[in-house]
């Protein structure tokens, strides 16, 4: 009984653990491209730990991707490659991670057209199906 017992509470630590490690991605808009437009614009108005960029149509390679802050400042986050339908996942800098634009300096390498879809890591470390385990389970009082 007494073994059982510990690895039930092993089990519950472990998950516990995990908990914060997901995060909800939001979409936050798409920006496109083509072989003759190159440059693309997104007002992201987010604040988190990442953005999340995804390449549709073909793969996509960015000169540069910068980022302006909340404080007015640019900086670039991102260069190279994006692999159609894969997620490539940015870490935002600093402390200030008020993202308000991104500016995006990229061409399709496969086909004529192609779209980054931009995500952002809202920062939320319980989605909603969490929200109602720990409403139900959680803290009384």
């Amino acid at each position: 009984m007494r073994r059982s017992s510990t690895l039930m509470a092993a089990a519950l630590l472990a998950s516990s653990v995990a908990i914060p490690a997901f995060a909800a991605l939001e979409p936050v808009g798409s920006v496109g491209f083509s072989r003759m437009d190159t440059h693309d614009s997104q007002p992201v108005n987010v604040t988190g730990d990442a953005v999340t960029l995804t390449a549709r149509g073909s793969d996509v390679m960015c000169d540069s991707v910068m980022a302006t802050f909340g404080n007015g400042r640019t900086r670039e986050v991102f260069r190279g490659d994006l692999p159609r339908g894969q997620s490539v996942t940015i870490d935002l800098p600093g402390r200030q991670r008020m993202v308000e634009r991104l500016d995006f300096n990229c061409r399709p390498t496969e086909r004529w057209r192609a779209r980054v879809d931009v995500a952002a890591d809202t920062g939320d470390r319980y989605p909603d199906r969490f929200n109602s385990w720990f409403d139900h389970y959680g803290p009384q009082g």
